[in-house]
């Protein structure tokens, strides 16, 4: 049925081809001679995608796309993954079906984004040869307003389009339903229209805001219907129409081959109950969003959408001023206005509110950026004030963009200058200085105003005779766009070659991406160290312990230190000293609230192997304290491979604070060669400080740890875990080949990383959890939580989870995310699929087997495993 629907639509189309041939508009060439030939801007456009494909920032929704299409391969069907009870991702998504094939070669970055990289190749050839030269002939033959759409469009495509998300798809066959409009206008053939609407079906079939494609038809919908009219006065109505609804039907046959009608109207459903399902006049959200101080905020991504509406309003107030922007064709860049304008009101229909639809403007950006060249250039804004009040916009809107940090996605972001706050040298924002360059512009503008004789205008030479004249015009019109641009775009790929430089031999996704066109690496998992057992890296006391101080050497480390120096001796500095605090000495927690913090040590610290010591009293008067024992130093740690590592909780800064010590045996005692003070934050919980030993430790031997209490009140307590040294293993010989359950931020950078499955609707229990690091974890749990239909409803019901330690190789101190082992509070269950009995049924497409499934109130936290007796360590378990 299917192979005939769609033969009968490729009959249709030659039918209408027919029609347009007997009316006398026979088809010109595919492609004009030249159109293959490529131009040095190409190999610009085309090496900067390339570079960008590689070392580029991943897009937010990755990890989400690429766990949908893996899972496909258990489940049967691509399913959200994460959420809406893994209803199928239907009617919108059908490029998931190509993904999921794709997947099946390679998970590794750089293959699973090679489509995308393909998309914006042929999207700039589709602007560069098909929408440029619909514009006119000055824009046609301007390199200067195809340099000017070059740097746009990639101003857009590298912040918003180099990954699995929509964009990419929505942009490619937005410009093709653009590129058979103007056509279909330009030669008076119904037959590119009728393609064209092929390709804005599919693109509406990509995602809500998809609906884009269709606004060149909305746009022309003029001359369109008078050229269906006259087709329909010569053949009749019922020959041109029905070719033409085939055409805009054909994507039925896409959505409906492997899901009934009943399925789709219950997956849209649930999205809308579940939502999020913004109202349109909600759309300020998004642009709350653009200008927050996030990656969804980022100066990159503010400045092309504020160039867009710059150049909208400039291109505008042009047109509407002088009737037509000389030098361009009327009716395309009419056209091309209205499609732009339109897509902020596409954008204001969409359910979800997020800053990365907005790079669907690479369509029509690039082609707005020439259209403004020219009508900016000196032969159609003759006025110095209009093009100076023009060159004071683009400073203005330099600022607003400057003053958002030039943040990227999770590791995106990692050894970026400037990730997490807005541009500045020296303490000097950029943000002010593009204030003062918009400010000299709006002086001059001012000035020229001034100048102008109302009553004795100037009279202008407007003849358009000379191609130079001509060119040095579109030249000097289209430099302030393209030299912004392509300082934004060089700047974007050098702070990605810094980061490589900055992060050296640790984790970058640029390096890693190289390394995984190789082979070399499963992605950010390689990098990472995992503590499978905490306890036995808790370093032991040293039999050894030192009794005679030698003379201090370094002035900077006195022994006792200065706040001791009247009270205690060099010697008696060097012994064990145990004042105000106790064992465990934390708050006291029985775990009955589950919003009241927990103060149980981590890892089952606390007992003689690895002792907890904390100075919180009820009162809040308590002050005191802590010297430990002297431990020895492993090589692992002197020679750099691992660091040291120490748990705290309450507040180590303030009036409180901790340190670590350092020493070695000399002939003459006992020499203390540095101290290094602990500041991790932010209290009161528990949390890791790790810390690669420096200079203050060269030569060293031994260390301790050094806490001292003297903030008073409930909150000025202090608590500290005995050091350790972690004996590590690699976290993807760890995992293996088990089943994990991967957040979605997460799931990109951890391609060799096995999914949980799904299989006849039944959820595969995973023994580990990966979750992203601090700035997208709650994002990440969030998403999945019950009342959204997430797989934490079952999984915080069924099991529970124990964190282990992990380290990033070379940035121990570096939030990557978590490594969870999941423990099943039934280990020894039989599974669901032993009682499960699979057959057919054939029913009708409106067939539906009962009422949709309600949210229920679930926990949304993971219960830990750390109250349980009946969980082994984890070596236990894996032996």
């Amino acid at each position: 049925m299917i192979a005939l629907t769609i033969a009968a639509f490729i009959g249709s189309v030659i039918c209408l081809r027919r029609l347009d041939v007997r009316a006398g508009r026979r088809p010109p060439r595919l492609a004009p001679r030249g159109w293959w030939k490529p131009t040095f801007r190409d190999a610009a456009v085309c090496a900067a995608l390339v570079v960008w494909w590689l070392i580029g920032a991943m897009t937010s929704d990755d990890g989400y796309v690429l766990s949908m299409v893996r899972s496909a391969q258990s489940a049967g069907y691509i399913s959200n993954y994460y959420r809406w009870f893994a209803n199928p991702e239907s009617p919108f998504g059908w490029f998931y079906e190509f993904y999921a094939l794709w997947v099946q070669v390679s998970t590794a970055t750089p293959w699973v984004r090679l489509p995308a990289l393909l998309m914006g190749i042929v999207s700039w050839l589709l602007i560069s040869r098909e929408v440029l030269p619909r514009l006119g002939q000055q824009v046609r033959r301007s390199n200067a307003a195809g340099w000017a759409a070059a740097a746009v469009f990639l101003a857009f495509w590298l912040p918003y389009n180099n990954g699995l998300r929509a964009e990419p798809v929505v942009v490619l066959f937005s410009l093709l339903a653009l590129c058979a409009v103007e056509r279909a206008v330009a030669t008076g053939r119904l037959m590119p229209a009728a393609l064209g609407l092929v390709g804005a079906a599919l693109s509406v079939g990509v995602n809500p805001h998809g609906l884009v494609a269709v606004l060149p038809y909305i746009a022309a919908v003029k001359p369109l219907f008078l050229l269906v009219r006259k087709r329909a006065q010569e053949f009749g109505w019922v020959p041109v129409l029905a070719p033409i609804s085939a055409s805009g039907f054909v994507i039925l046959t896409l959505l409906f081959y492997d899901q009934t009608w009943q399925s789709v109207m219950d997956a849209m459903e649930l999205k809308t109950t579940f939502g999020p399902n913004g109202r349109w006049y909600e759309e300020l959200n998004r642009y709350s969003l653009l200008f927050s101080q996030s990656p969804d905020g980022s100066l990159t991504r503010r400045f092309p959408v504020l160039l867009v509406i710059l150049c909208l309003t400039t291109c505008a107030v042009v047109l509407l001023r002088r009737g037509r922007i000389r030098g361009a064709a009327l009716g395309s860049s009419r056209r091309l206005l209205a499609v732009t304008a339109l897509c902020f009101a596409v954008l204001a229909l969409t359910p979800t509110k997020h800053t990365h639809h907005f790079g669907i403007f690479a369509a029509f950006g690039g082609a707005l950026a020439a259209l403004t060249a020219l009508a900016t250039s000196t032969t159609v804004l003759r006025s110095r004030r209009n093009r100076a009040a023009f060159v004071a916009g683009l400073m203005v809107i330099l600022a607003f963009a400057s003053t958002g940090p030039n943040a990227w996605w999770y590791v995106s972001g990692w050894g970026i200058p400037w990730f997490d706050k807005p541009p500045s040298i020296s303490g000097h924002q950029f943000s002010t200085l593009f204030l003062v360059f918009a400010g000299i512009a709006g002086v001059i503008a001012l000035i020229e105003h001034l100048r102008i004789d109302e009553n004795n205008p100037k009279i202008v030479d407007e003849r358009w005779d000379s191609p130079e004249k001509r060119s040095r015009a579109l030249r000097l019109g289209t430099a302030p766009l393209s030299v912004l641009c392509a300082l934004m775009v060089f700047g974007e790929v050098s702070a990605f070659g810094k980061a490589i430089q900055e992060r050296g031999d640790s984790y970058s996704l640029s390096t890693d991406n190289i390394k995984q066109l190789t082979g070399t690496s499963c992605g950010l998992s390689d990098y990472i160290g995992v503590e499978t057992d905490p306890q036995a890296s808790v370093l032991p006391v040293s039999p050894e312990q030192p009794a005679v101080a030698a003379p201090t050497k370094n002035s900077d480390v006195p022994v006792p230190p200065r706040r001791l120096a009247d009270r205690e001796t060099a010697e008696q500095y060097l012994q064990p000293k145990q004042v105000g605090f106790t064992r465990p000495g934390v708050p006291p927690s029985d775990g009955a609230d589950p919003d009241s913090p927990n103060w149980k040590p981590p890892h089952q610290f606390g007992g003689d192997n690895a002792p907890v010591w904390g100075s919180f009293d009820e009162a809040g008067t308590n002050t005191g304290e802590l010297r430990t024992p002297w431990y020895d130093l492993p090589e692992s740690a002197r020679n750099g491979e691992v660091p040291v590592a120490v748990s705290l909780a309450g507040a180590e800064t303030g009036a409180n604070f901790v340190v670590l010590e350092f020493g070695k045996d000399t002939d003459r005692g006992f020499q203390v060669t540095g101290r290094y003070t602990v500041a991790q934050g932010p209290p009161p919980g528990w949390r890791d400080h790790r810390y690669m030993l420096g200079a203050e430790a060269e030569g060293a031997t031994k260390m301790r740890l050094v806490a001292v209490d003297q903030a008073l009140g409930r909150e000025g307590w202090l608590a500290v875990t005995a050091p350790r040294v972690p004996k590590l293993t690699n976290m993807t010989e760890v995992i293996g080949g088990s089943a994990t359950f991967v957040e979605w931020p997460a799931a990109l950078v951890h391609p060799c990383l096995r999914i949980s499955g799904l299989y006849n609707g039944i959820a595969e229990m995973p023994q580990f959890r990966v979750s992203a690091g601090e700035e997208v974890r709650d994002i990440g749990e969030g998403w999945s939580s019950p009342d959204a239909g997430g797989p934490f409803g079952w999984l915080t019901v069924a099991s529970s989870v124990r964190e282990l330690p992990t380290y990033l190789r070379n940035d121990p101190q570096q939030d990557w995310g978590s490594l969870f082992v999941v423990h099943p509070y039934e280990a020894d269950a039989l599974p669901a699929q032993a009682a499960m009995e699979v057959h057919s049924e054939t029913h009708w497409g409106t067939w539906s087997p009962g009422p949709l499934t309600q949210s229920v109130e679930l926990p949304g936290d993971m219960p830990s495993s750390d109250d349980r007796t009946d969980i082994p360590t984890f070596d236990d378990e894996q032996d």
